[in-house]
C-alpha cells in the first residue's frame, strides 16, 4: 500500500517537469530563430546598398570627363594664341612697285629697240629719242618730247658693274629681273631730278634719269616716267 501511494504522488511532478522543458525549447528555438536572422538579413541590405552606391560613382565620372576640353576657360593658352594664327598682312609696297601697279605701259604707243644688248623701252608718241652706240654697242638713249617748250627727259644709261655702290642709296626694292636702288628726288636751281639704278644678273647694269625744271612739271610727267621704267626689257626676254 505504501508503494503504489508514491507511484501516483510522482506522475504529476514528472509532467509539470516534461511540459517545462518543451516550454523552455521551444522559447529558446524562437529566441535564437529570430536573433540568427536579423543579423543575415541586414547584412545583405547593407552589402546591396553599398554596392549601388559604388556603382553610381562609377558611372558619373566618365560622362564628366569629355566635358571638359569643349568649354576651354578664358585663361587658357590655346585659345589666347587664336588670333596669331591668322595669316600676317602683306608689307606695304615702296615707291617704285605701288607706281607700276597704278600705271598701264601699254598705253604708250611706240616702243624703242636695240639689238646689241636686247634693250626695249616703251614712249609716247610725239616723243624722239636719240641714241648713242659706242664700240658696237648700246651706251645711253634719250627721250623727250620736241613739241613741248618744257619738255622732260628720261635717259638710259649702260653702267659697268664696278661702278656700283649700294651705300648711294637709301631706298631699295627687288623684281624679278633687277634690283632697283634709289633716292627722293632732287631739287637743284629748279630742275627736278630723280635717277634708279638698276642691278641686273647681267654683266650690264642700267641707270634711268628723268630730268624737268619745276616741281609741278615733274609731278605732271611722273606716271609716264613710271610708265617707261616699267616697261623697260633687257636681255634674253
Amino acid at each position: 500500500m505504501n508503494v503504489y501511494i508514491e507511484e501516483q504522488s510522482l506522475f504529476p511532478k514528472s509532467l509539470a517537469i516534461s511540459v517545462a522543458i518543451h516550454l523552455l525549447v521551444v522559447v529558446a528555438v524562437v529566441v535564437i530563430s529570430r536573433f540568427a536572422s536579423a543579423p543575415q538579413f541586414g547584412s545583405k541590405m547593407a552589402l546591396q546598398m553599398t554596392f549601388d552606391r559604388t556603382d553610381e560613382v562609377v558611372e558619373q565620372v566618365p560622362q564628366e570627363k569629355p566635358l571638359l576640353p569643349e568649354q576651354p576657360k578664358d585663361d587658357d593658352p590655346s585659345a589666347k594664341k587664336e588670333p596669331s594664327q591668322q595669316p600676317p598682312k602683306p608689307a606695304p609696297k615702296g615707291l617704285i612697285a605701288g607706281a607700276f601697279d597704278a600705271v598701264d605701259s601699254t598705253l604708250l604707243d611706240l616702243e624703242y629697240k636695240e639689238t646689241t644688248l636686247n634693250v626695249r623701252m616703251r614712249y609716247s608718241e610725239g616723243w624722239a629719242f636719240l641714241d648713242d652706240k659706242g664700240s658696237s654697242k648700246l651706251d645711253a638713249v634719250t627721250f623727250w618730247n620736241p613739241n613741248v617748250p618744257n619738255s622732260p627727259w628720261v635717259q638710259l644709261r649702260v653702267t659697268d658693274k664696278y661702278l656700283f655702290r649700294e651705300s648711294r642709296y637709301k631706298q631699295k626694292e627687288e623684281f624679278d629681273d633687277y634690283t632697283v636702288y634709289y633716292n627722293a628726288e632732287e631739287e637743284l636751281e629748279g630742275e627736278v631730278k630723280f635717277e634708279v639704278y638698276l642691278r641686273t644678273e647681267t654683266s650690264e647694269d642700267y641707270i634711268i634719269t628723268y630730268r624737268v625744271k619745276g616741281m609741278d612739271t615733274f609731278k605732271k610727267y611722273r606716271p609716264v616716267f613710271m610708265a617707261m621704267l616699267k616697261s623697260f626689257r633687257f636681255g634674253l626676254f
